[in-house]
This record gives structure tokens, C-alpha cells and sequence, in this order.
């Protein structure tokens, strides 16, 4: 059962594809038999190379394609695939190129959206923010995030969005936290109680002297976008612009557990939708094992991939059918519970982590099924299905 890997093995995105290959090669020898041949081509990162890799592994009788890596190299390969009636499955999670046949691995940012979000209503948070950039991708989120709460039965207060510079960020945060308003209507309160003179009144004046604006934000979380330089540039913006974030959950759906970002005191309590931390790093820590090298954070989903392969190649050329990839109940693996859907998209079972100065913790694990939940309660980490991710590494020898 030959299986095409469409990576980008030279070029700038090399140490990328290197480490994709790894993993698919760890689960190669984890979980595959002798029946699955992995054919891995060089797609040098462009839509052009990708198509003439997936043309050589189709001439050399794939029959099931993984990769490329990026949304445009996918949709260039996706005729072909369909052509020689291979089903493809990409890690781009830009969910235009998905298409029946044509699958997008990544992880889809409303997935995230939609798990953060049911979780804080579930706390009792039900009055949304948003504080997202302009631009394409801010566009999809921000319609993300309003359908995700008003789904979840919470109530969108405001989105404001803003420009790549420091001047937009800043006037974004003060429309945010209504701090023009808040501001004069402290200023007005203080003439007002220095006006009336009485004891009472001036007690009052002092517990307002170090207060920059009276009353609180009309919101109980907000959504920030931004990791990395670029949180720690923005989320400190909140709290100086008088959005008081012991009050306020801010929430994310990128990865915030670096120490450079738990050690930013805004941060302190945030909430993020991610991969299982336990599922991640049993694999990570059998990768390293190997490779003596930490694998590239896309890394797990090359290695689930292909063990999906492994599974389903030992069934012969059927067990690449859309039947047979797109199981209801989905599979465990080395990023928590996934399935494939019909249409192409896939969906992956997200925790919610909160960031911590000395950590980060599950507030709630990854739930362990596709059923819907009505109430968000905390769950059991996924079982394995019918992917193994728990098998002793020993040394691949080369």
C-alpha cells in the first residue's frame, strides 16, 4: 500500500518538512506493518513543486496522498488527486481548500473559537469582547467568535479591531473599554463631590484620587488574537487603558504557555483552546527520544496522519475510501481526539488551558467523544481508538 508524503524537504520551509518526516516516519515504525510504503517527495515549498511530487508518488501507485504543507500548494495538487481518484489530505488548516477528497488537517482556528467560548459561558461568563486585526484572517475570526457566542447562549458586546501599528492598537483599546466615557465620568464625579464639601463627599473624593475612570467595562471576556512579541506588546494595553483583567477573562486560541508570555501579569488567569498537553507531550517525548531534537509543533499531526494510513492501509485499497477515513467516532492520537469529515474539513477536540506565572493547567480536558455537550463539564483525556500513540520507542537505526 505505497502512500505519497508531500513535503517541502528543501527550501526555506526544509526544517519544517524534515521534521513532519520524522514523525511520519516515527509512526511508521510505532504503528504501520510491512504492507505501507511510504513514498516521500520534495514539494520545495511551492504549488508548482507540489504538484510534480504528488504526480511522481501517483506514478509510483500512491494511493493516498499526505500533504503539502500550505492552502495554496493543496488546492493546486487537489485535481490531480482527484483525477487519479486519490484522496488527499493536506496540514494547511485554510479551510477554502478543503473539499470532498481533499482534506485540511490543520487545526481550524473556529474550532478553538467555539471550545473557548462554550467553556467560559459554561463558568457563567456571558458578556463577550473582541479585540481582533483587520484583515482576512480577523475577518473569519471575528464572524467566528460572534456565532460561537451566540451559540453558547452569551451575548457580544463589542469586536473592535485594528491595524498593525501601535497608534491603532491603542485608540482599539480605548473604544474597547469605553474609556473616554468612563474617564470623563470620573472627572464629572469629582467636580461633583468637591462641589458639595461635606465630609462624606470628601472621603469620596479621596478613594477616587487614584482612579483613572469610573465604573466597569460592560463586558465579562475578551478575545485576543495575538501570540508571542506581539501579546506581550498588546494584552498590557488592557489593564492601562483601565480594562481591569482580574475582572475581565481574556481568551485565546493559540498556544500562550511559553514562560516569556505566563510571566506577562495580564496573561495571569487567561484561558486558550488547545491540543491535549497530555497526548502532546507523550508523543513529543518519544520523538526526542529518537531524533534528540524537540519536534516542530505541527510535527504531531504529520504523525497522525500517517498512523491513520497505517491503520487503515492494513485493510487493503479500501481502507482509503472516504468511508472508511471519515469513521463517526473519529481517532485518538498525539494531539487528542480528531475526526475527518465528508466535506473535508476536519475537527479536533480541543482542552482549555489557563496560563499560570509558574505554568500552564487544564481547566478542562479535551472531551473524549463527538457527541454534543450541553453543559461543559470537565472530562477524562481521549482513550485511544484505533490509533496507538502509547508503544515503547526503541531506535530506528538511521
Amino acid at each position: 500500500m505505497p502512500v505519497g508524503l508531500l513535503l517541502p524537504l528543501s527550501g526555506r520551509h526544509a526544517r519544517l518538512g524534515k521534521s513532519l518526516l520524522r514523525a511520519a516516519q516515527l509512526a511508521m515504525f510505532e504503528v504501520a506493518d510491512e504492507n505501507l510504503v511510504l513514498l516521500p517527495q520534495d514539494t520545495k515549498g511551492t504549488p508548482e513543486g507540489a504538484v510534480e511530487a504528488a504526480q511522481r508518488a501517483i506514478e509510483m501507485g500512491a494511493q493516498l496522498l499526505i500533504g503539502p504543507v500550505f492552502g495554496t500548494s493543496a488546492r493546486a495538487v487537489a485535481p490531480l488527486a482527484s483525477k487519479a481518484a486519490v484522496n488527499l489530505i493536506a496540514f494547511t488548516n485554510d479551510r477554502t481548500a478543503a473539499a470532498k477528497g481533499t482534506f485540511v488537517f490543520g487545526f481550524l482556528p473556529e474550532d478553538r473559537v467555539r471550545r473557548v467560548v462554550s467553556y467560559a459561558v459554561s463558568q457563567g461568563l456571558k458578556r463577550f469582547a473582541a479585540f481582533i486585526p483587520n484583515g482576512s484572517f480577523g475577518d473569519r475570526i471575528a464572524a467566528d467568535y460572534a456565532k460561537a457566542v451566540g451559540d453558547a447562549g452569551g451575548v457580544l458586546v463589542t469586536t473592535q479591531r485594528y491595524s498593525r501599528d501601535p497608534s491603532s492598537a491603542t485608540e482599539a483599546v480605548k473604544q474597547l473599554g469605553n474609556y473616554r466615557q468612563r474617564r470623563a465620568a470620573l472627572l464629572a464625579e469629582r467636580q461633583r463631590l468637591a462641589q458639595q464639601g461635606d465630609a462624606e463627599s470628601r472621603r469620596a473624593l479621596k478613594r477616587l484620587e487614584k482612579k483613572e475612570t469610573l465604573g466597569d467595562v460592560p463586558f465579562d471576556a475578551v478575545l485576543l488574537l495575538e501570540t508571542g512579541q506581539s501579546l506581550r506588546a498588546t494584552a498590557p494595553l488592557l489593564p492601562y487603558y483601565e480594562i481591569d483583567t482580574r475582572k475581565v477573562r481574556i481568551l485565546g486560541i493559540d498556544d500562550w504557555s511559553s514562560r516569556a508570555l505566563r510571566r506577562e501579569p495580564t496573561l495571569a488567569g487567561a484561558w486558550y483552546a488547545g491540543p491535549s498537553p497530555a497526548a502532546y507531550t507523550d508523543f513529543a517525548k518519544r520523538f526526542a527520544a529518537v531524533y534528540k531534537v524537540s519536534p516542530h509543533a505541527l510535527a504531531a499531526l504529520a504523525y497522525d496522519v500517517t498512523a491513520i494510513a497505517a491503520v487503515k492501509g492494513g485493510r487493503g485499497a479500501g481502507g482509503f475510501g472516504l468511508d472508511q477515513l471519515t469513521v463517526e467516532s473519529g481517532f485518538a492520537g498525539s494531539v487528542g481526539l480528531f475526526r475527518l469529515r465528508q466535506d473535508g474539513l476536519v475537527e479536533h477536540r480541543f482542552a482549555v488551558i489557563e496560563v499560570q506565572p509558574d505554568g500552564v493547567k487544564v481547566v478542562s480536558p479535551a472531551p473524549d467523544s463527538f457527541e454534543i455537550v450541553q453543559k461543559q463539564e470537565p472530562a477524562a483525556e481521549p482513550v485511544p481508538s484505533e490509533i496507538k500513540t502509547n508503544v515503547d520507542v526503541k531506535p530506528l537505526g538511521q
